[in-house]
Formats: C-alpha cells, sequence, structure tokens
C-alpha cells in the first residue's frame, strides 16, 4: 500500500507543481492589479490636492527631476562596476 502511495504521489508531482505555479500567478496578477489601481488613483489625486492648495507642479516636477539626476550620478560608477565571473543570460 505504501508503495502505490508512493508511485501516486510522483506521478501527481509535476501536475501539483504546475497547480502550484498557476496560484502563485494568480495571486501575484491580483496583487499587480490592486497596485495598478491604487497608482491610479495616486496619479488623480495628487495633481488635483496641489492644484487646490496653489501649489505649481512645475516645481516640484523640477525638484524631482534635480533628486533623480543627483542619484544617477551618485549610482552610476557602481552600476558601470564591472565584476568578473558574472553570467549573462541572454
Amino acid at each position: 500500500m505504501d508503495k502505490n502511495l508512493q508511485n501516486l504521489l510522483f506521478d501527481l508531482e509535476p501536475t501539483i507543481d504546475k497547480k502550484c505555479f498557476e496560484l502563485k500567478q494568480k495571486r501575484k496578477e491580483k496583487r499587480m492589479q490592486k497596485i495598478f489601481i491604487v497608482a491610479i488613483i495616486l496619479i488623480l489625486f495628487i495633481p488635483s490636492t496641489l492644484i487646490l492648495f496653489g501649489i505649481h507642479l512645475w516645481g516640484i516636477m523640477i525638484g524631482i527631476i534635480a533628486v533623480l539626476s543627483i542619484a544617477m550620478i551618485a549610482m552610476l560608477p557602481i552600476a558601470l562596476k564591472e565584476e568578473g565571473g558574472g553570467v549573462c543570460y541572454e
């Protein structure tokens, strides 16, 4: 009996793995949908709130671009640093 059970589990293992992968994909898709909805709400809410308070978006965008530029300049040497022995999957 134990041998039959082990054979059955061995035969069903690929199907179980496939189903687990499908469930993980569904959870990931639901999470991404929620993130997308929150992002859309924020895209609509933040500019309208700033306009109500009289804050110009151009000033904020210039600040964001400046911070991103400084961060990119600071991180560029690290990103371009070539590490030996790496594997490229192309």
